[in-house]
């Protein structure tokens, strides 16, 4: 599974660790789980269209407004 680290921009710019594939997508900060979106149905988006750029985008975004999580 692709790793990406992102940095917040925003707030207290902590930093996370995403991984990611098609449909999923998992967010971590110091080791610790933050967001689990195990498939593209509780991501809100059909499986086809749920690619892995897709679902990096839409974990950057949940990190960026805090969707879902606490910094």
């Amino acid at each position: 599974m692709p790793t990406h680290e992102h940095t917040r921009s925003k707030g207290q710019g902590f930093r996370y660790r995403i991984e990611y594939d098609q449909g999923e997508y998992f967010i971590q900060r110091d080791n610790q789980m933050k967001k689990e979106v195990p498939d593209a149905l509780v991501a809100g988006v059909t499986p086809h269209e749920a690619t892995p750029e897709l679902m990096l985008r839409m974990a950057i975004a949940d990190i960026e407004s805090l969707i879902g999580m606490d910094e």
